[in-house]
């Protein structure tokens, strides 16, 4: 279904940008018939909505995964914190959730700011977010 999705997005969006083009072409031309006009204006009607209806479709396509990025490193992230006793550290979460270092360290950034996590370094000089369960 989300492939299905994306496809018609880009199809929708495609095809506005196309007949967007149209009265830019015929306003180029100096032979340009008054018939072709009436057409510019025509795509002009369909292009606008069509260019819009294609872009609130990609941008619903790429909220949705946005969402779905988010869910999955909460649950990750809570799972994690179960399983550790409250103890996590950012290349845990990041291996766990499959995502970028830098997003990791963020997100625990962020949620040991909203927790009141504490912090500590290992003689490695690891550190490790404690959440208190």
């Amino acid at each position: 279904m989300k492939r299905f999705k994306k496809l018609s997005a880009g199809l929708v969006l495609s095809l506005g940008i196309l007949l967007l083009t149209v009265p830019v072409v015929v306003s180029t031309r100096r032979e340009a018939t008054s018939q072709d006009k009436v057409d510019a204006l025509g795509s002009l009607i369909v292009g606008i909505p069509a260019t819009f209806w294609g872009i609130w479709l990609a941008w619903r396509i790429y909220r949705q995964e946005q969402k779905e990025v988010f869910e999955h490193l909460q649950s990750t992230f809570y799972r994690l914190i179960q399983d550790e006793n409250g103890r996590i550290s950012v290349l845990k979460l990041a291996i766990a959730a499959k995502l970028p270092i830098a997003v990791a360290q963020d997100y625990l950034d962020h949620k040991a700011r909203e927790c009141d996590a504490t912090f500590e370094v290992s003689e490695e000089g690891k550190i490790f977010y404690n959440f208190t369960l």
